[in-house]
Formats: structure tokens, C-alpha cells, sequence
């Protein structure tokens, strides 16, 4: 009963002394645009004193105070103070998921300043994020897609995504949106990539996610057999000075051993008017 009866007492003179703070700093002057109430923000050393060991009772009234700040300042301020405000908060309490989302989201509207400062801030708070939760996938996740939607920073969300997708409990499809998005902006070998589907290949459970797999999968076959057919295709033009209506042709003239299929076992084409190889995708959806 005393040991509650002390609890209580604390968190009633921490909200005493925040709420007396903000009437003093509301009565200060409002001449200087950078916001003088933050400059009033002691360090997270001082605020676990104060805290008397609660820190995360204060990360919580700090964040609390911060999103009150925050929908009513004047955009017109510099962003420097809101990188040390929630980076403060996370200091305190490390594991406060909300504080990293919330704080890069006000990171990211931020239309005045320096927009390679704003990024740098909200990677830097991420990366802390994902530094201070190892065994959770979902910051992770929420990095990737800000750095992918907002951000527009595709090797930063590929990055982002990788790490979602390793970690313990991940779902499935973050396995299958990072091989997306690698193969989309061509971030590692054909080899790579096939390995990759592979992994997840293997992984799939559903009808869907074993197409959605193989479908993937095909196309990175089909890029690794471009390689040496389509210049097979350029060097049998040049010397015939036409181009093989099939691939038994090549197969015939010793070129081939015999004639080449695609990852599911069907033959390739050859479009005669480019002299390319042709891949005819055939996959059962049903």
C-alpha cells in the first residue's frame, strides 16, 4: 500500500512539474521562429533523475507533450529541434515503436529546410529503431515502406525490407516484396535473385503463393538464358546473314546439343523479325 501510495505521489509531481514547465514556457516570448520551448529540454541523463526510474512513464508524457506541440507549431520552424525531441524520447525509452513512427512521419512533412536533412534524420531514427527492437520485423516493415512511398528511396527500402524479412516471424509475403523490389530496380545478379525464389519457393504454402513464386522465378530464368542465347542468336545472323526459324536449326548445325527450354520445361521461341529469344510464359493459375 506504501510502496503505491509513493508511485502514485511520484507521477503526480512529474505531471505537476510538466504542466507548471509548459504555463512558464507558453508565457515566454514568441519572437524567435526556431521555438524557445525546446531549448528548454534537459538531456535523457536529467530526465531519468527526475524520472526516478520511470523512464518509460516519461518517454510517455514527453511524446504525449510532443504531439501536442507538434499539430499546433508554425512550419515555418527549423527541423532541428524536432530530430532532438524524439530522439530524446527514444533514448528514454528505446522499444517505443510509436515514437519512431509518429516522429518520422512529422519528419516527412516537413516542407521547409533542407529535404536531405529531413531524410537523413528519418533514416537515422529508423535504423535506431531497428537497432533497438532485433527481434522485431515490424519496424522494419514500416521503414521500408516510408522509404519506398515517402521517401521514394528505393535501395533504402530494399535495405529496409531485407531486414523485415529475416527477422523472426516475418510473414511470408515480405519475402516475396523484397525479391519485388530488388528485381525491380536490378539490386543483385541473376544468381541472386534465383536463389532468393528459390527460398521462397520452398516457403510457400498456398496455391497463390507458389505462382506468385514460380512466376518470379520464371523470369529470372528467362534473363539468365538471354544471356547466352540472344548473343548465340546475333552470332548465327552475322555469319548466315539470316536468322533461324527454330532452334532446331542451331541444334542441326552444332550449335546447340539440343534445344533449349524454359524453368518449366517449355521450349523457347524466336521471334525471326528481332532475332531474339522468345519466352512463353505458361503458368496454371487455377
Amino acid at each position: 500500500m506504501t510502496r503505491s501510495v509513493a508511485i502514485a505521489a511520484v507521477v503526480i509531481a512529474l505531471l505537476a512539474v510538466v504542466v507548471t514547465c509548459e504555463v512558464i514556457l507558453h508565457n515566454a516570448p514568441e519572437a524567435d521562429p526556431l521555438g524557445k520551448r525546446l531549448l528548454y529540454l534537459p538531456s535523457a541523463e536529467v530526465l531519468r533523475l527526475v524520472s526516478l526510474g520511470n523512464d518509460g512513464l516519461m518517454a510517455d508524457l514527453l511524446y504525449m507533450w510532443s504531439i501536442q506541440y507538434y499539430s499546433q507549431f508554425d512550419f515555418r520552424e527549423k527541423f532541428l529541434y524536432l530530430d532532438t525531441v524524439f530522439n530524446l524520447i527514444t533514448d528514454l525509452d528505446p522499444r517505443y515503436f510509436d515514437a519512431y513512427r509518429i516522429g518520422a512521419m512529422i519528419m516527412s512533412v516537413q516542407k521547409h529546410g533542407d529535404p536531405n536533412q529531413h531524410k537523413e534524420a528519418i533514416v537515422r531514427l529508423y535504423d535506431k529503431g531497428i537497432r533497438a527492437m532485433p527481434e522485431k520485423w515490424e519496424i522494419a516493415e514500416w521503414a521500408a515502406w516510408d522509404a519506398y512511398l515517402v521517401l521514394q528511396d528505393t535501395d533504402q527500402a530494399v535495405e529496409w525490407m531485407g531486414i523485415a524479412a529475416e527477422r523472426p516471424g516475418a510473414p511470408y509475403v515480405l519475402q516475396r516484396l523484397y525479391g519485388v523490389w530488388r528485381d525491380n530496380i536490378h539490386g543483385w545478379t541473376v544468381e541472386d535473385s534465383i536463389a532468393h525464389w528459390h527460398e521462397v519457393l520452398a516457403g510457400a504454402e498456398t496455391k497463390t503463393e507458389i505462382n506468385l513464386a514460380t512466376s518470379h522465378m520464371y523470369d529470372s530464368y528467362v534473363t539468365l538464358h538471354r544471356r547466352s542465347l540472344d548473343p548465340m542468336l546475333r552470332d548465327y545472323f552475322e555469319r548466315t546473314r539470316s536468322c533461324p526459324e527454330s532452334w532446331q536449326e542451331l541444334v542441326d548445325a552444332g550449335w546447340l546439343a539440343s534445344v533449349p527450354t524454359d524453368y518449366l520445361g517449355n521450349p523457347y521461341g524466336i521471334d525471326t523479325t528481332t532475332c531474339t529469344m522468345v519466352a512463353h510464359k505458361k503458368i496454371r493459375w487455377d
